[in-house]
């Protein structure tokens, strides 16, 4: 695994458990955020085997979408879930006062918890 790659998905494995944490201690809007950086962060790390380096959140998912949902290099749903994701921390950041679900948030770590055993499988295939 690339030292970029490696550093990406520490780091989403610290956001997983701090969005965990914040579960917990019931604070949606932490968590929700935690739970994106996460996902992101995992999709930069597969980005990465390909050289790709996208910044703000709309690039990244994107260019994830590009390079494995639609070529299936990866199961495609991992896409839909980023972007659930994504549109998860838009919903709890707005000053729209829309209430945020613990138990979807709770749904969206769970599959940032899949998605990041998933990449950590394809990411030691590629190497």
């Amino acid at each position: 695994m690339r030292e970029r790659a490696r550093q990406l998905v520490e780091g989403a494995e610290r956001a997983i458990s701090s969005a965990r944490r914040d579960l917990e201690a019931n604070d949606p809007e932490a968590a929700s955020e935690r739970v994106c950086v996460a996902m992101l962060r995992l999709a930069k790390a597969c980005l990465d085997v390909d050289g790709f380096a996208p910044g703000p959140t709309q690039a990244v998912c994107v260019a994830y979408g590009r390079q494995f949902g639609r070529t299936g290099r990866m199961y495609s749903a991992y896409h839909r879930w980023l972007l659930d994701a994504a549109d998860l921390r838009k919903a709890s950041s707005s000053d729209l006062n829309v209430p945020i679900d613990l138990d979807s948030i709770a749904t969206v770590v769970e599959r940032a918890e899949i998605f990041r055993d998933a990449v950590v499988r394809f990411l030691e295939r590629d190497a």
